[in-house]
């Protein structure tokens, strides 16, 4: 063992003793010669162990990234299947208000075609009076144009 003269040194107020202590220990041991330096040859006691310890470091590291990658991977995967199914969820329930919509304005549809199937000559004609006046119940060529306007195939089905 060394001369053990490094235990003149005082451990650093922020640093645990014992491990300090532990630390001047390895050191003396490793000075076999006493003279406060620790020489090449002296080393090879602590290099294996040295080497050792940074493979298994590096193996932690990797069984890290591993373990890392696979839990980040199954996030992924619950996050993608969440994300998924709010969208089925999102697209079914558009679908239902589509249809629903859809039955609405078909039943809507069909309540005015009756109403309108039911009418005599007379509400009729009022109707389209209301069509084709302006707001004083006028029928100007320009408020008649409007109306006709995208209707002229029709003309030839008028019976005079």
């Amino acid at each position: 063992m060394g001369s053990g003269s490094s235990n003149q040194l005082k451990c650093p107020a922020d640093y645990d003793k014992d491990k300090f202590k532990r630390i001047l220990t390895l050191y003396d041991r490793l000075d076999s010669n006493g003279d406060h330096i620790v020489e090449t040859n002296e080393l090879d006691k602590i290099a294996e162990l040295h080497f050792i310890n940074k493979i298994r470091k590096m193996k932690e590291y990797i069984l890290k990234m591993e373990n890392d990658a696979i839990q980040k991977c199954n996030k992924m995967k619950c996050d993608t299947a969440f994300q998924i199914s709010s969208i089925n969820t999102q697209l079914l329930l558009d679908i239902k208000n589509n249809n629903n919509k859809k039955a609405d304005d078909v039943m809507c549809a069909n309540r005015l075609i009756d109403k309108m199937n039911k009418m005599n000559d007379g509400e009729k004609t009022k109707e389209f009076r209301k069509a084709v006046s302006d707001d004083k119940g006028h029928i100007h060529f320009w408020t008649f144009y409007e109306y006709m306007k995208d209707r002229t195939d029709d003309i030839v089905n008028i019976v005079w």
